[in-house]
């Protein structure tokens, strides 16, 4: 007899183990199925605002079809239909001209770049190089570091159209002849800049860059410069042209290291991602991050420099 209620509860924890895994497997197709939907989710509002346009420009216009709709928005049309269908997504270039064109309010101009950014990250493809070969400026190059127009005019060389010349230079810089020929003499003394026989300059270094997390007056005097040419291409570049943004949230102070090294990472992949194809201009990018509270001195708090 005990043989057999042996025998039974064996069977029992068979069974028990067999619905276990059923009601595991379930578990985990509800999670997939909430992931998938909560993705959706997440893309869902461009797609919907795509296809409210598309039926309200079909209520006045019955023959408006799918095709027409891609002419309006500028895009290949099987590439829209993909797009309206969930296939993928929208590409980043086109991202705030289809926006534009959907005559969307701010609100919904906003969200509909956001669900876009949402469905797909660029920044994850980006490669860099894990060794970094530029040259090091440290405070013995205070000039070069601490006037934009040093950095600038060393970028000039990389682009597609440059021409070796303080006449192209001036204008592309929108400098005065004097203004130039001294920056040029700078770099030319810090060992940065060459000029042959023939007057011609050229780099002596593909890159360079400047300490980091160390206090000096070059670098303080070099984002203080950054903030006022930021001011002012705040209200005279186009915003088609030029993007600023800020985020203001709470922090864990023990991260802040980390939070450097993405901000660095960051830089790092924009210029990659840049660097790539026709280079036709010279721009600078600036991060700001600051705290906007007191910081609390009492006892246990942590001190970080940088």
């Amino acid at each position: 007899m005990p043989e057999v209620i042996k025998g039974s509860i064996i069977t029992g924890r068979l069974k028990l183990g067999q619905w276990g895994l059923k009601l595991q497997a379930w578990l985990s197709e509800i999670a997939l199925y909430g992931k998938i939907h909560f993705m959706e989710a997440q893309q869902a509002f461009y797609i919907s605002k795509l296809k409210e346009s598309l039926m309200a420009r079909q209520t006045v216009n019955p023959q408006y079809s799918l095709r027409a709709f891609a002419r309006d928005l500028d895009i290949d049309s099987s590439t829209l239909s993909q797009i309206i269908n969930g296939k993928r997504s929208i590409p980043v270039k086109n991202t705030s001209s289809i926006a534009s064109k959907l005559n969307l309010n701010d609100r919904d101009f906003t969200l509909f770049l956001e669900s876009t950014k949402n469905s797909e990250s660029i920044i994850d493809k980006i490669k860099i190089s894990p060794v970094d070969q530029r040259f090091m400026l440290d405070e013995s190059f205070y000039k070069v570091i601490a006037e934009w127009e040093h950095y600038a005019l060393l970028d000039l060389f990389e682009l597609d159209d440059f021409e070796n010349s303080v006449d192209y230079i001036m204008k592309k810089l929108d400098l005065t002849e004097s203004r130039t020929e001294t920056v040029i003499q700078n770099l030319i003394t810090c060992g940065l800049l060459a000029r042959n026989a023939k007057g011609e300059l050229s780099k002596s270094h593909s890159d360079v860059r400047t300490t980091e997390d160390r206090e000096g007056k070059a670098l303080n005097d070099a984002h203080l410069e950054e903030l006022e040419i930021a001011r002012e291409k705040l209200q005279t570049i186009d915003k088609s042209l030029r993007d600023f943004s800020s985020s203001t949230f709470a922090i864990d102070m023990s991260k802040m290291v980390e939070a450097k090294t993405i901000i660095r990472e960051f830089r790092q992949k924009m210029a990659a991602l840049l660097k790539n194809g026709k280079k036709t201009e010279v721009y600078m990018l600036t991060i700001q991050f600051f705290p906007l509270s007191k910081e609390n001195k009492s006892k246990g708090s942590r001190g970080l420099n940088g």
